[in-house]
């Protein structure tokens, strides 16, 4: 049986409750380090392509000359009809990758943010289970690929889009409380107190909803599980 593909980007940035959904469906993921410097595989004979979040901005290939390598898979990926989704800076990347543009945004989001589905999204069979709290991290954005058909937002960003069989979502259904509050330590809390955003508070706001949100990823998850056509 094929295998997911799963790029990382950050050794405390895994698949999460993606990775229990996978196995669930009785997929095995093949997970590739690429900041690590683990070479790319090609793009082809995977039952789905999933790009992970990471701390370094989509559009800073002069720093990360992977990034670029990355993009290529991403775009060969969804112009095959493979199922691919985008995490964060993955759906940052995914929309470099299929002709969008991802850039610094006006203003950090951290916590836990309830997306703010479009009519496309409420129909779309995956990013429909997109509809509770989930936790969210980044100060980037990005602008719609062309032919791509905007799923969510939220007050200050967009939060998901699909081209064909890709699939970008923003926010970070996959993680889990304990990692996320690792997330926000790392961070330095003069730039967030900066920023307006009381750290203790972000990380109990996602501790809180812990459980309706592990629901809500199982829910996702299988249905992109579904779409690669297994689960």
């Amino acid at each position: 049986m094929p295998a997911v593909l799963v790029l990382r980007h950050d050794p405390d940035a895994g698949p999460g409750y993606l990775g229990d959904a996978l196995r669930r469906a009785g997929l095995s993921m093949v997970v590739v380090d690429v900041a690590a410097g683990e070479g790319l595989p090609g793009g082809n004979g995977w039952a789905g392509v999933v790009s992970l979040g990471g701390g370094m901005g989509a559009y800073e290939e002069e720093r990360y000359p992977w990034l670029a390598a990355e993009k290529r898979l991403l775009a060969q990926a969804v112009g095959m009809g493979t199922a691919t989704l985008g995490i964060c800076l993955g759906c940052q990347m995914l929309a470099e990758a299929l002709g969008g543009r991802a850039y610094p945004g006006n203003g950090r989001e951290l916590g836990s943010l309830r997306p703010v589905l479009t009519p496309e999204g409420r129909a779309d069979p995956v990013l429909r289970h997109l509809d509770g709290p989930v936790p969210v991290s980044h100060a980037d954005t990005w602008d719609l690929p062309p032919g791509a058909v905007l799923l969510a937002t939220s007050d200050r960003y967009r939060q998901a889009f699909r081209v064909g069989s890709g699939l970008g979502v923003q926010p970070h259904p996959e993680v889990a409380p304990a990692a996320f509050a690792r997330w926000v330590r790392d961070k330095p809390r003069e730039d967030l107190l900066r920023d307006g955003i009381d750290p203790e508070a972000a990380v109990a706001e996602v501790r809180v909803g812990a459980a309706a949100q592990r629901a809500l990823a199982r829910r996702l998850f299988a249905a992109w599980a579904a779409e690669a056509g297994f689960g």
